[in-house]
C-alpha cells in the first residue's frame, strides 16, 4: 500500500506554533491513519536501506536507550555545561523508572560503539568514559524526527517539517523533551499485550509496522483483515532475524488469535485482528503526541513564531 497524505502540509509558516496533541486527540483526527502510514512506510524504507543499524534499535528497550543517549548528546552539544553521554549520566537519565539497569547501560554503550552510533571522546573507565554521537547517528535521528513531523503534518495540515528544515537547531531542543516524555509515559513503555510480543523482540517494531502498513484503507470493522501474502522466512530475511525468531514471533501472536493464515502453515495469505491494529494505532499515537509536544516546546523555547 503506497504512502498517502490526504491533507497537504503547509510549505510556509503559520501564525502560530505547531499544535501539541494528546494521544486520544490524534487518533480521532480523520487523517490520523494516513499520517501514521506515511511515517511507517518511511521507517520501513530506512530499515531496508540501513538494515543492521535500524535493526539494532527496533525493540522498545534499545529504542529508549538510544533516545536517552541522543538527548544527552544534543543537550551537551547545545550547552557544554550539561552532562554528556556516559554510563553514569545515562543511569541518572533513567532514575525512578524501570527502563534500564547498570549492566544493561554498560552493555548498550559497548554495542553502540560497535555499530558506530557513538564514538569515544576520551578513554576513561567504563562508567565515566564519555561518548558523542557520530555524524551518521545525528543524521538518523534527524530523519526520525523529520518523518514523524511529516506524519503529523499529514494528519492536520501543519508546518512542522518546514520548521525543522528551516531551523535545524530545533532538533536539539525537541528530541530531549521527546525522550523524557516517552520515558515517563507508561502507556508507551508498556504497550498492550496484543503488540508487546512484537515491540519487545528484535526487529519486532519493524515487523508490526510492516503488518499494519498492509491494512487497506477504510473502516476496520470487527472481522479479520486480510493483508496479503506473509511468510516467516520472508520476514526473517527482510529484518535480519533468524527464521526461528520470526516463527516464534508469529506463533505467539497466532496463539492469541491476533494473526492467522489461510492454510495451516505460517505462510501464504494472511490476516490480522482489528484489535491488534487498533491497539497499534493507539500505541503509536502516544509517540506522535510526544513528537507534537516536543516540536511545539522547541519552537516556543527558540522564540520561533509568526514571520
Amino acid at each position: 500500500m503506497p504512502a498517502i497524505c490526504a491533507v497537504p502540509a503547509q510549505n510556509g509558516f503559520s501564525s502560530e506554533a505547531p499544535r501539541a496533541y494528546e494521544a486520544h486527540e490524534l487518533v480521532a483526527l480523520p487523517h490520523f491513519r494516513d499520517g501514521q502510514h506515511l511515517t511507517a512506510i518511511e521507517l520501513l524504507e530506512a530499515h531496508r536501506l540501513l538494515p543492521k543499524r535500524v535493526r539494532y534499535v527496533a525493540d522498545i528497550q534499545r529504542f529508549m536507550l538510544s533516545h536517552a543517549a541522543m538527548a544527552l548528546h544534543l543537550e551537551h552539544t547545545l550547552d557544554p555545561s550539561k552532562p554528556g553521554v556516559t554510563a553514569t549520566n545515562l543511569l541518572r537519565f533513567f532514575e525512578n523508572t524501570p527502563a534500564a539497569s547498570k549492566n544493561t547501560v554498560l552493555a548498550f554503550l559497548v554495542e553502540m560503539r560497535h555499530y558506530n552510533f557513538v564514538e569515544p571522546v576520551d578513554e576513561g573507565d567504563r562508567r565515566s568514559r564519555a561518548f558523542r554521537a557520530t555524524v551518521d547517528t545525528e543524521q538518523l535521528i534527524r530523519f526520525y524526527f523529520d518523518t514523524h513531523a511529516r506524519g503529523l503534518d499529514c494528519m492536520d495540515g501543519g508546518n512542522r517539517a518546514a520548521l525543522l528544515a528551516a531551523h535545524p537547531r530545533l532538533l536539539h531542543l525537541a528530541q530531549p523533551r521527546f525522550a523524557r516524555l516517552l520515558l515517563h509515559n507508561q502507556n508507551w513503555r508498556n504497550p498492550p499485550g496484543t503488540i508487546a510480543g512484537f515491540t519487545k523482540s528484535d526487529s519486532g517494531s519493524s515487523v508490526i509496522h510492516d503488518l499494519v502498513a498492509r491494512v487497506p484503507r477504510g473502516e476496520l470493522g470487527s472481522d479479520p483483515i486480510w493483508i496479503g501474502s506473509i511468510s516467516a522466512t520472508e520476514v526473517a530475511k527482510r529484518y535480519l532475524v533468524s527464521t526461528t525468531h520470526a516463527v516464534r514471533l508469529f506463533s505467539r501472536a497466532k496463539a492469541q488469535g491476533l494473526i492467522g493464515w489461510q492454510g495451516s502453515t505460517n505462510r501464504g495469505e494472511c490476516w490480522i485482528s482489528p484489535i491488534l491494529v487498533q491497539d497499534y494505532y493507539h500505541w503509536q499515537a502516544q509517540k506522535f503526541a510526544a513528537v507534537s509536544d516536543a516540536i511545539q516546546f522547541a519552537c516556543e523555547k527558540a522564540g520561533i513564531g509568526p514571520t
